[in-house]
């Protein structure tokens, strides 16, 4: 899921159609199956993860003290990425994610 991300990363900083084309074709083109797949959904809209809604999302932060989360939310904007910015990091600094 990194690819996609610098996807994404590199699609918000790219004026160009063309290379925009380019980018999410060379994507495609280089990310195996089942990522390849999602990351297409995601990028046309009907990416559905049914179990993942608002409140399991909250419910990985329950470690995090509830005024802290609130404040945090509402300065963010976004419960996703509040808790994506909340989430514990390993002692390198990097996201504990398994990204195998």
């Amino acid at each position: 899921m990194r690819a996609f991300s610098q996807l994404l990363d590199d699609l918000v900083y790219t004026r160009s159609r063309n290379t925009k084309l380019r980018l999410i074709g060379d994507y495609l083109k280089e990310t195996p199956d089942p990522d390849r797949g999602f990351g297409l959904a995601a990028l046309t809209g009907t990416l559905d993860i049914p179990h993942v809604k608002p409140a399991a999302i909250r419910g990985l932060i329950e470690r995090i003290d509830p005024t802290l989360f609130h404040l945090s939310r509402d300065y963010v904007g976004d419960t996703a990425e509040t808790v994506a910015l909340l989430w514990p990091t390993a002692a390198d600094g990097e996201p504990e994610i398994d990204d195998a």
